[in-house]
């Protein structure tokens, strides 16, 4: 049995106190709102445009850097209903742009992203490093090459990349051995969603360099506690209780809201079955306050 409330088994007065219960939603893309690499999942749009209505706000808290936040805004704009602005999207690229900035930062970054992460910095002006060595490591001179060459840079960051390898990691590792130069993370699931089921995200291979510099890096997406406090500083006027934070995802999304002390709505339409949650005891940090099959049950309660 499960000790989260159904948002289909809400009626009436109870239904209308839980809308009345919060002014600001946070809600995950992927999963959520539309399925990955497809379209929109039936009845999250309609799902977003009756929020509006009501009058609430809307933040869109995304871990995917492999689209940019005006592709985002331009799948959005697709639905014809939902009018989201460049500020109603919280994204690990340009997390990190903003932090970048606001300490002046000037120097070279090393990154590991995707193309799509890897230009939002450039927009905004940063440089980054380019690959050294061979692509493919056949020797020991292509790793040592790959590893050494090149000239030192003063930040490493570490997102989703598809193409990433030993070498890689361990090029950030030997940069990261000088104590001044910055290690930021964007999003840092252990597991994303992908298919028919999971695949490695890229919180494992942060965890790679982290244990082997003996370092914690400075996370700019979920669960990082930088995040949590970014949100918490992006609305000051709202008290978390009247927080509505929607994900698809027990560990980036649930746990990350609820050490917020935001209210929780799991969707079970991403990588989270309802069996996962019935087996969570009372006290589990990641137990949703709420349930829905569906972002689309936010309209329907029949």
């Amino acid at each position: 049995m499960s000790l989260s409330k159904h948002l289909k088994e809400l009626h009436g007065a109870e239904r209308q106190q839980f809308f009345d219960s919060f002014d600001l939603v946070f809600c995950d893309c992927d999963g959520v709102v539309w399925y990955p690499l497809r379209d929109f999942i039936p009845g999250s749009a309609r799902a977003l445009a009756h929020l509006q209505q009501l009058g609430k706000r809307l933040t869109f808290v995304t871990n995917n850097s492999i689209s940019s936040p005006e592709e985002h805004i331009e799948k959005f704009a697709r639905q014809g209903n939902l009018q989201i602005e460049k500020d109603q999207i919280v994204h690990p690229a340009q997390t990190i742009c903003d932090h970048l900035k606001s300490i002046a930062f000037q120097g070279l970054i090393y990154c590991l992203a995707t193309a799509p992460f890897k230009q939002l910095l450039l927009d905004a002006g940063f440089h980054l490093a380019p690959e050294t060595g061979p692509t493919v490591i056949k020797s020991l001179k292509d790793l040592h090459e790959a590893i050494f060459d090149g000239v030192p840079v003063q930040a490493v960051v570490i997102d989703v990349d598809f193409n990433m390898s030993a070498a890689k990691l361990m090029r950030a590792h030997v940069q990261l051995q000088n104590p001044q130069c910055l290690f930021l993370a964007g999003a840092a699931d252990a597991l994303i969603p992908f298919g028919q089921g999971e695949i490695i995200g890229p919180g494992a291979f942060v965890n790679v360099v982290t244990e082997s510099v003996g370092r914690q890096p400075l996370v700019l997406g979920k669960p990082g506690d930088a995040l949590r406090q970014l949100l918490l500083q992006r609305h000051p006027d709202i008290p978390p209780q009247r927080v509505l934070f929607v994900g698809d995802s027990l560990a980036s999304d649930i746990g990350f809201a609820r050490a917020n002390g935001y209210q929780t709505l799991l969707v079970l339409t991403g990588g989270t079955k309802a069996s996962d949650v019935t087996r969570l005891p009372a006290s589990h940090p990641q137990l949703p306050d709420f349930v829905a099959d569906c972002l689309g049950d936010l309209v329907d309660s029949d």
